[in-house]
């Protein structure tokens, strides 16, 4: 498989584990409770009765079943994670240090983009004070003030940055999409990323 179809397969055994995970937090699923129905204490005339209790879910695997794959799976995922460690070692960039550079330029970029938006701004505001009328009186009045705020940057360079990075990044990405087609991955899955997990976790 190449490194996309190992991605893709990474993910689809965190899902089984998010399932797998979702039965056994299920206190009903991994547990069985009996009930003893004492009616001859109240009523000589009937008779006791021991009921097991239904659990929430009507399937045909069992608690172990669903521990067992488990450990299946996470060996497969050990296993997978080992063998994508060792195609990226041969691939012609480094792929987590690409990704990494990547993601902080782009949130540079977002920063940048933002401060481009920006424009010099004119308004009027309102702003008061206190005076002393013909009386003797203080008293409050009421102004006008003229606020112009402006950009302390050059928008040139910025947009220059933006441009600059973008086009590092899209090299990148370029490179980064190459390598997960052609980069192979020694490993042969023990699933289908279409099998079910009802389907498997009986195989286990």
């Amino acid at each position: 498989m190449n490194l996309k179809a190992s991605y893709r397969y990474a993910n689809y055994l965190d899902s089984l584990l998010s399932i797998a995970y979702s039965y056994l937090h299920n206190r009903e699923f991994i547990t069985t409770t009996t009930q003893k129905h004492l009616r001859t204490k109240a009523n000589n005339e009937a008779q006791d009765e021991t009921l097991t209790v239904a659990k929430p879910c009507d399937v045909d695997f069992t608690p172990m079943d669903i521990i067992n794959l488990t450990v299946k799976v996470l060996a497969e995922k050990q296993a997978l994670a080992d063998a994508i460690a060792q195609a990226k070692a041969t691939a012609p960039l480094n792929i987590d240090n690409a990704i990494s550079i990547n993601k902080r330029k782009q949130e540079f970029v977002r920063v940048l983009s933002e401060m481009a938006r920006m424009k010099a701004t004119t308004q009027t505001v309102t702003g008061s004070d206190y005076k002393f009328n013909a009386e003797g009186n203080q008293t409050k009045y009421f102004y006008n003030i003229e606020e112009t705020t402006t950009i302390d940057f050059d928008r040139n360079d910025v947009k220059a940055l933006i441009k600059k990075y973008n086009g590092e990044c899209d090299a990148i990405s370029e490179k980064l999409d190459a390598a997960e087609i052609n980069v192979t991955v020694a490993f042969e899955p023990k699933w289908d990323v279409n099998d079910v997990f009802e389907d498997i976790v009986l195989q286990a």
